[in-house]
């Protein structure tokens, strides 16, 4: 016997308008499982350099954020005790004094949670900006926990994981983000969470998978929230993906719109200068490559992308033979990859292919080895194969070769194209630029 048969033609009909509910997307989604909570006291080791106190009471806000259940009848209560080393950690970290004085007021009992969860927040900003990953991460996953129907907050959870290597619980945090935003229409935070979770499934080696989160993105950006410099956003993620996939033709059409679609002072677009310059070292144009890459130096741009801007800097000097440009960008690179390693694979695959090309096969080797490992460690499946590639020509003391295809149309159109960026950057104040306020406030740093 059919159910709809079983339940009569009333019962029929509800399940029917049931079904096209949920066809229709009207119907709440299956919202995805946050993972499993990280151990709370690998927060502490890493904080009290600052001090007891502050490494305390980001442990103990972390905690109150999860207090549930079972952990509530364990939390140490939030007297007067509590609200002095609230008082102390805030004299210790004076930038993040009006934060913790948020977290203070939801550990004496304040029930309302949206302030401390934006508080956390920006302490994992503080955190990330410190190469500090555990904070930064746990942070942000306590924002998300303290608002479960956030989606800008499971975005900030999801970016502080990808940040740090974290890609699993990265995904994991960025399906959640796409999932709850696309239900409470928060288009900028459904484009960016698209992004965040193509620059994961790219770094897992699924360009496929990659390309359809990131034309997601872009025909959300486009009809959804309106908004130029997320859809330029799109179009630079795309460049990656093209110059990876070699089609010099393709990244070049996303770079230049997303060099038009960007706003004049917007922060990404150092990082839109180095991806261009390292076109311009995939063709061999290195006295081009290096110029850019140094304009793009100068700006201050975020830590974790200075480290990969010195090595692909490393990568051109070394081609043009300049010993003096490849010897000061690898101290950089080493100096800065032990704190903000998110591209320290790619960051270690430029230094192996710069050392091959001056000979210093040693150099290349244990840069190419290097890398190995950090890509493996972390799947990135296509770092590993670059890896690998230059670990094998390396110890057979070659100089690996991934060249773009060209001609001599493409490569005045890139020259054109450079120019038009160090002349953006040289105008460039990226600390002016603000985001519009849409749809309540969604700054929770780059994706």
């Amino acid at each position: 016997m059919s159910l709809l048969f079983a339940v009569g033609s009333r019962g029929a009909l509800d399940l029917a308008h049931l079904a096209m509910k949920q066809l229709r997307g009207v119907h709440p989604r299956l919202i995805t499982q946050a993972p499993d909570v990280r151990a709370s006291l690998a927060i502490l080791p890493l904080l009290q350099d600052l001090g007891d106190d502050f490494a305390w009471a980001v442990w103990y806000a972390v905690w109150k954020a999860y207090a549930r259940g079972d952990r509530a009848a364990v939390l140490p209560p939030g007297d007067e005790g509590t609200a002095q080393r609230f008082r102390a950690a805030a004299r210790t970290v004076p930038e993040l004094a009006d934060e913790l004085e948020i977290l203070a007021a939801f550990a004496a009992g304040d029930n309302e949670p949206r302030a401390p969860g934006d508080a956390l927040v920006r302490v994992a900003e503080w955190a990330a900006g410190r190469g500090l990953h555990e904070p930064a991460i746990q942070c942000a996953e306590a924002a998300a926990a303290l608002v479960p129907e956030s989606a800008r907050r499971a975005l900030a959870a999801a970016r502080m994981n990808r940040l740090f290597g974290e890609v699993s619980r990265a995904e994991l945090f960025y399906e959640r983000a796409i999932t709850l935003a696309r239900q409470t229409r928060r288009w900028r935070t459904y484009v960016r969470a698209h992004l965040g979770k193509g620059t994961v499934k790219k770094a897992l080696g699924d360009p496929e998978a990659a390309r359809a989160h990131y034309f997601t993105a872009a025909r959300a950006a486009r009809n959804l929230s309106g908004e130029r410099w997320l859809a330029a956003q799109t179009q630079h993620d795309l460049l990656g993906l093209a110059a990876e996939e070699g089609s010099l033709e393709q990244a070049l059409r996303h770079a230049r719109q997303a060099l038009e679609w960007y706003p004049r002072h917007h922060p990404n677009l150092p990082a839109l200068a180095h991806d261009i310059g390292f076109l311009l070292v995939r063709l061999g144009i290195y006295p081009s490559a290096i110029e850019l890459l140094q304009t793009a130096l100068g700006t201050p741009i975020a830590p974790q992308d200075r480290v990969i801007a010195w090595s692909t800097l490393a990568r051109a000097g070394a081609g043009m033979g300049d010993t003096a440009i490849y010897a000061r960008a690898v101290e950089n690179v080493l100096r800065g990859v032990g704190l903000f390693d998110l591209h320290a694979a790619a960051a270690f695959d430029n230094l192996a292919r710069a050392a091959a090309m001056l000979g210093l096969w040693e150099d290349a080797r244990q840069y190419a080895e290097r890398s190995l490992e950090i890509a493996g460690r972390r799947a990135q499946a296509e770092a590993v194969k670059n890896a690998r590639r230059a670990l094998t020509a390396a110890i057979a003391h070659t100089v690996p070769s991934d060249v773009l295809p060209s001609d001599e149309r493409l490569t005045s159109e890139l020259h054109a194209l450079a120019t038009n960026t160090k002349q953006r950057l040289a105008v460039w104040h990226g600390r002016t630029w603000k985001r519009k306020r849409q749809s309540g406030p969604e700054n929770v740093g780059r994706i």
